[in-house]
């Protein structure tokens, strides 16, 4: 066997590892067991009325979407070039700053869910 022949079938057996877990994720969506409700939006604050219903989260989305895409375009230059491709320094920083948004936007949160001592 040469190298493409074993970088094919390798390929294949990933390829049907990740899909076989993608159809097992996709089918406990499917059957209620995992609730993707709340994936990009900010839980209720503690102590909020029970029927409030949660607000969408721009850094939640930004950072789920971003990194889907920069993993996926990975994966496709590592198929086209038969291995592990470096990520440019600049790919690298704007996942941190994506993800650095999405720190900064939970520590905003949990500010303001805290009741500040000083007013007694």
């Amino acid at each position: 066997m040469n190298g493409p022949t074993i970088a094919t079938l390798g390929f294949l057996v990933i390829a049907i590892i990740l899909m076989g877990f993608a159809a097992v994720v996709l089918w406990q969506i499917l059957a209620g067991k995992i609730d993707l409700a709340e994936l990009v939006s900010e839980p209720p604050a503690p102590g909020a009325a029970p029927g409030v219903v949660p607000k969408a989260s721009l850094s939640r989305f930004q950072f789920l979407i971003f990194t889907f895409v920069v993993a996926g375009l990975f994966l496709l230059l590592s198929i086209e070039s038969g291995g592990f491709v470096d990520i440019p320094n600049n790919v690298l920083g704007l996942l941190g700053i994506s993800g650095g948004s999405y720190v900064v936007s939970k520590a905003v949160g949990q500010s303001k869910a805290q009741p500040s001592g000083g007013g007694e």
